[in-house]
């Protein structure tokens, strides 16, 4: 006796074709994606904290022609955090210029006191509004709320070039 063919043979063939499986591909884009992400990030935080501003002449001569500008005074603007009067240091902000006094803005009611930095900042701007660098240079103490919030009062206050130094502490 002869069997008939297998039903299942053909109905392989008039299915047409397997879709695909998109899975794999959809778990390497979902890991992959975030990751490019955060490195954009963490490039643009680098680039930012980085500071590109020319410290020399340029290694010339000086006997070139023109670009010569005056020589901008030096502002230096110091964030404590440590109470050592042995060492000069104390809770607050120290406002050092070429050629004057050192400004003392001292805590306030534990806090930093950012209106009198503020304050003192656009009376600098008044003496001398071509100023356009101030370095900011924090002690290893300070947090980083109060770091941002002083460069902010600094480019509030149109001083454009704002050059973050931190301070160097010797141990012996």
């Amino acid at each position: 006796m002869a069997y008939r063919p297998s039903a299942g043979r053909n109905r392989r063939l008039a299915g047409g074709p397997k879709e695909q499986d998109l899975v794999p591909l959809m778990n390497l884009f979902l890991t992959i994606v975030p990751f490019l992400l955060f490195m954009l990030v963490m490039t643009q935080i680098a680039s930012v904290a980085l500071n590109f501003a020319p410290t020399g002449d340029g290694g010339g001569d000086g006997l070139g022609a023109g670009g010569e500008k005056a020589e901008e005074k030096k502002i230096e603007l110091f964030i404590m955090n440590t109470d050592a009067p042995d060492r000069e240091l104390f809770r607050g902000f120290q406002i050092r210029q070429q050629g004057k006094e050192r400004i003392n803005i001292r805590f306030v009611n534990g806090n930093y006191d950012f209106v009198t930095l503020d304050a003192e900042l656009k009376e600098i701007r008044k003496e001398s509004p071509e100023q356009t660098e101030i370095s900011v240079s924090p002690y290893p103490d300070v947090l980083y709320g109060p770091l941002i919030k002083t460069i902010d009062l600094c480019k509030d206050n149109q001083f454009v070039n704002v050059l973050y130094r931190p301070v160097e502490v010797r141990y012996y």
